[in-house]
């Protein structure tokens, strides 16, 4: 008997990799997609390219992961790098999330995971623009579950993972930008491992929301409860995250003088809210 096809965004590096490794071990018939170096090319901004692809593939599920982050000044930032952040995080997950759900509705349903953070609930200065994608992410999985329950589709699941920070390529190949220092200011890590099996629970077990760690997510949505005062408290998490990262940087060259390296796309979403130094500096 065949294996259920899935997909995954951005899986040459990071958090991609590691979902096409979770999903082969649950029983899946795992497609790694990305600009290079995984099992097929897709650029998720192409609509037509992704309809095409899963007009091919019927996935069973499709995990919309790819991601940049575009850290800096959000007033000043370059507009194209604005625009490449908006149409690779918002519209890629839009253009993806349309194709497969088109796909599965024909195909006798499926899910839809999309990687959003833990940045999708509260105010991220450095990281606004990304963060403002990720919040759309949440919305457009909320909005477009209510449209097929509102029609009658019971068979296509939609559901959104937001993960705390991750050291994989996207933040380790911008450590040393202050302007993230706000994705270093929990106690802990957050591992693609952990955000990789997450996914595969809600797969088994559907949810529309799950946050990775959940500890993290109650604080976090507690916080944006009162964005006022988080606006206000934003200096003091600032300093947290650069003692952090300084930390973390520290780690770093110790690691590449040791002759150990990072590798992995930086393409791969990896989410971008409170990440901290942990004992040591994971790979990803």
């Amino acid at each position: 008997m065949s294996r259920p096809v899935a997909v995954v965004t951005g899986a040459a590096g990071g958090l991609g990799r590691v979902l096409v490794e979770r999903l082969d071990r649950a029983g899946y018939d795992v497609v790694g997609v990305d600009l290079q170096g995984t099992d097929r090319v897709l650029d998720v901004t192409d609509p037509a390219a992704c309809r095409a692809l899963a007009t091919e593939l019927r996935p069973a599920v499709w995990v919309n992961n790819a991601g940049v982050l575009g850290a800096g000044d959000a007033a000043t930032q370059p507009d194209e790098l604005v625009e490449r952040v908006v149409r690779v995080n918002l519209l890629g997950v839009i253009h993806g999330t349309r194709a497969a759900v088109a796909s599965m509705r024909e195909h006798g349903g499926g899910h839809v995971v999309s990687i959003a953070s833990l940045a999708s609930w509260v105010p991220v200065p450095g990281e606004a623009v990304y963060a403002a994608t990720k919040a759309g992410v949440l919305s457009f999985t909320l909005g477009l579950q209510a449209e097929l329950a509102a029609s009658g589709v019971s068979d296509v699941r939609l559901s959104a993972v937001c993960p705390d920070g991750m050291l994989t390529p996207m933040l380790t190949d911008v450590l040393d930008d202050d302007a993230v220092a706000l994705s270093f200011s929990a106690p802990r890590v957050a591992e693609p491992a952990q955000v990789a099996d997450r996914v595969v629970a809600v797969l088994r077990r559907p949810r529309l929301v799950s946050s990775v760690p959940r500890w993290r997510g109650a604080q976090v949505r507690l916080m944006s409860c009162a964005p006022d005062l988080m606006l206000r408290s934003a200096p003091i998490f600032t300093r947290m995250g650069l003692r952090n990262l300084a930390r973390v940087r520290a780690q770093a060259s110790a690691r590449s003088a040791s002759g150990s390296t990072t590798s992995g796309s930086a393409t791969s979403s990896d989410g971008a809210l409170g990440t901290a130094a942990a004992s040591s500096l994971p790979s990803a």
